[in-house]
């Protein structure tokens, strides 16, 4: 038995867990994948501060504020903050001359168009000093062990005269130090852009939100099921039961698979009611969602699977069909499986750190 059992480890499921842990309750994390946020850019938006802007300063994965760019040049500015392995624009000298590499063979990344919207000089990568047949494949090289040293070391003859270097999402698929390495021996801010979902960035998103769960925060493996009309806790595949007092739904929303659709669109683990981002209800036997006309789920502005989702009281427990009273008095939900709108993952973190919190005190 413990206090707080969250399903899910993502943005949500990761903040719901680490709050419910400060305020003194004994945590459990199921999770069944990463989530939602590995499809991420390493940028934090939202307009909530708290948890992010306190959680960054702890340690070196996050960067609170600042200024940075897209692979296609865009600049992005009045982000919440960002992975540290982003290229924070607005920390660079004012008077000085930035590079940004260029990788053959990656159609997907132009460093000569990017160049051009900062007033950068495109610096050519030595032949055979990064490989992959993709971004990914490069960021996973330069994860190995003295890769990222022997890349910067081949480079540095072509940045002398340059006040820092640009690369695209590629600083490490698994670590968060490859930055710190390259910078380290070309003795320059050293960093890359905004990434595109599955780009290496959002592999390193996830990676650093788990980091940041305490030690004392068992997470296990598999996917779980609830039933709101038995005992509190879950059943895990195999027949495992897991008892706690709270039990907090972070499973996402369509991409994350909290949300399936079968005869309709459903909330995959414990069956709650569904809600479209109006308030409708989404009913289980009205119609099958097979062969509708996609616009009518997925329009971008009148879509009913575009910000569906269960609803939640003011305490953060999952109400029923009714729309008021809470299905279960233990069962919490946080996140993109929740109908109401979350502008960025600084949002989604507030929103499960809020439910957490309000699943400790239960």
């Amino acid at each position: 038995m413990v206090d707080v059992l969250v399903i899910g480890a993502g943005a949500a499921g990761v903040a719901a867990a680490r709050a419910a842990h400060e305020a003194g309750a004994s945590v459990c994390v199921v999770a069944d994948g990463g989530g939602a946020a590995a499809l991420g850019s390493g940028v934090v938006w939202g307009v909530a501060r708290d948890p992010f802007v306190r959680w960054a300063a702890e340690g070196r994965a996050w960067r609170v504020g600042g200024r940075y760019v897209t692979t296609a040049g865009w600049l992005l500015e009045g982000a919440v903050g960002a992975l540290s392995s982003l290229l924070d624009l607005s920390s660079l000298p004012a008077h000085g001359t930035p590079g940004v590499l260029a990788i053959p063979g990656h159609p997907a990344w132009s460093a000569t168009l990017v160049a051009q919207s900062l007033g950068a000089r495109v610096v050519e990568a030595p032949t055979g000093s990064v490989e992959g047949a993709t971004l990914r494949e490069v960021a996973a090289r330069l994860d190995l062990d003295g890769a990222a040293e022997a890349f910067a070391h081949a480079l540095a003859p072509r940045c002398e005269g340059l006040s820092a270097l640009l690369l695209p999402p590629v600083l490490g698929l698994a670590r968060g130090d490859v930055a710190e390495r390259i910078a380290a021996v070309l003795r320059m801010p050293v960093g890359e852009t905004a990434g595109v979902p599955g780009d290496a960035p959002g592999v390193r998103v996830t990676k650093a939100l788990r980091a940041s769960l305490p030690p004392s925060v068992e997470v296990l493996r598999g996917r779980a099921t609830v039933r709101p009309e038995g005992p509190s806790g879950v059943r895990l595949e195999g027949g495992r039961e897991l008892r706690a007092r709270s039990v907090v739904l972070c499973t996402g929303g369509l991409l994350g698979g909290g949300l399936a659709f079968g005869a309709s669109l459903h909330e995959a683990t414990a069956g709650a009611p569904v809600w479209t981002r109006d308030r409708r209800r989404v009913l289980v036997d009205g119609g099958s969602a097979r062969g509708a006309d996609p616009a009518e789920w997925f329009d971008e502005h009148t879509g009913r699977a575009r910000g569906a989702g269960v609803r939640v009281d003011a305490r953060g427990r999952v109400v029923g069909a009714d729309g008021t009273t809470p299905l279960a008095p233990w069962l919490h939900a946080a996140g993109e499986v929740c109908c109401a709108p979350h502008e960025g993952l600084a949002d989604t973190l507030a929103d499960g750190a809020r439910t957490g919190r309000s699943a400790a005190e239960r």
